[in-house]
């Protein structure tokens, strides 16, 4: 079944994870507001928030937005509880690095995926653009 808006995708995916809105928003850093605002469709999340929803509801940001049925989130059993071998490869690696080396390539990585987010959102804009016409 597809649900039909943002707020009812963000809804139902927020129960099956067991969260509340105010957990929901704790795990944010924002507003339970924002979260009920979301779900009632008085305004959908952008930017660093929806990326952050996503990563948290784990489910793709395009999902959140538009249903899309190839981008469903996989069901709870299908999530994996550990930690992939890439992870675990990145994370002895990290280890390695001396104190002062680590926030730099923290930051590094934050700047790509802050770049990579700002891409994706003119991807967003555009596509619901062009939607609406």
């Amino acid at each position: 079944m597809t649900l039909q808006t943002p707020g009812s995708r963000i809804r139902e995916r927020r129960k099956e994870l067991k969260f509340t809105q105010r957990s929901l928003a704790q795990a944010l850093h924002i507003s339970h507001v924002s979260v009920s605002q979301w779900e009632r469709d008085d305004s959908e999340p952008t930017g660093k928030n929806l990326f952050s929803l996503s990563r948290v509801l784990r489910c793709s940001p395009t999902w959140i937005l538009f249903g899309e049925e190839e981008q469903q989130p996989a069901a709870l059993d299908e999530i994996p509880l550990q930690l992939s071998e890439q992870q675990l490869q990145l994370l002895d690696l990290f280890d390695q690095l001396p104190e002062s080396e680590k926030e730099t390539h923290i930051s590094s990585l934050r700047e790509k995926v802050d770049d990579f987010n700002k891409l994706f959102e003119e991807l967003l804009t555009a596509r619901k653009t062009r939607k609406n016409k």
